[in-house]
């Protein structure tokens, strides 16, 4: 799979991009058209740069398809008008960045690079749990791509257990630290919350110990 898809019709830059796209260590698919374009939007390619101004169409279109396909999918508009309506409008669509011609391909690289840097970044505020990815700074958790509705407190218990991987929990330890030692309320209450989350994370295997409390394992 790519790294780049890059769309653009100008033989002579699209070269010229792709050079140093690939100099920068980037695997680039170009295009040169819409349709061309089109057959690649199946591939989870991660980040496309995409011109505006295509012999067969409007790249805004084909913006639009990509983010409605994968939200999360970086895109790059690129336009020589320098038309603020196009700018805006990219923005409208959801275009991650823009950028006006002429530029200096350095320009491009650097930008792209951004992405780069930020998604390694989500990557270390996420934990794979197969088949579910947890995000730790937007306290969410993801089964392919899409969130599972948890609350804050179901939260805190997933990510106490995994923290604990292997360790018997009681009822009463994860009462001290996740509802905090004031807490005087029945213990069961643990209960009710492992049987919401095992029903919304159904492949997710956590080991009743029964008459004690639970276990994470695997």
């Amino acid at each position: 799979m790519a790294d780049i898809c890059l769309v653009e019709d100008e033989e002579d830059l699209n070269q010229m991009l792709t050079f140093y796209l690939e100099k920068a260590s980037y695997s680039v698919q170009s295009c040169h058209t819409l349709r061309e374009a089109g057959t690649y939007l199946d591939k989870s390619i991660p980040i496309w740069v995409v011109d505006i101004m295509l012999p067969d169409g409007n790249g805004l279109e084909l913006l639009k398809t990509i983010k409605k396909q994968n939200p999360e999918t970086n895109v790059i508009i690129i336009s020589a008008k320098g038309d603020r309506f196009d700018r805006v409008a990219g923005f409208e669509i959801g275009c991650d960045d823009y950028i006006s011609k002429p530029f200096l391909p350095a320009e491009l690289v650097f930008r792209v690079d951004r992405f780069k840097q930020k998604k390694m970044q989500e990557k270390k505020e996420q934990l794979v749990l197969d088949p579910y990815v947890i995000d730790l700074s937007k306290r969410m958790i993801f089964h392919k791509e899409k969130r599972i509705d948890i609350t804050s407190r179901e939260f805190d218990i997933v990510l106490y257990f995994i923290q604990h991987k292997g360790q018997a929990l009681s009822r009463e330890q994860l009462l001290d630290n996740i509802w905090g030692i004031d807490y005087y309320g029945n213990d069961r209450i643990v209960d009710n919350y492992v049987k919401n989350i095992r029903r919304k994370l159904p492949e997710w295997s956590l080991e009743t110990i029964y008459g004690y409390g639970y276990r994470y394992n695997t």
